[in-house]
């Protein structure tokens, strides 16, 4: 559910966008001079390298975090395993206790 919302959301952003980027030009390219226009261009451009940027940057930092927790269980899965090892002879609720 969360990820189909995401998608809808990011759709809509992206038409949106999509829209006023190209309709914005046209309704001032009578108004606006060539190097204004230029300008205008420019600046779309890196709305969307921004916006590129930002999406992807927090798609890797997410997949960076998912690896980081993996082996932050794996250690934690060895530790437990490896104290399960030291106590395998050791029984303390049947006072069998090896010493």
């Amino acid at each position: 559910m969360k990820r189909t919302l995401t998608t809808a959301l990011l759709s809509i952003a992206a038409i949106i966008i999509g829209y006023i980027s190209m309709a914005l030009p046209f309704r001032l390219f009578e108004a606006l001079s060539q190097t204004q226009m230029r300008l205008l261009l420019g600046g779309e451009i890196l709305i969307y390298i921004s916006i590129f940027s930002a999406y992807f940057c927090g798609k890797e930092a997410k997949a960076q975090r998912r690896v980081k927790d993996e082996k932050m269980k794996a250690q934690h899965n060895e530790r437990i395993a490896r104290r399960n090892e030291e106590l395998k002879g050791i029984r303390v609720n049947n006072f069998d206790l090896a010493a």
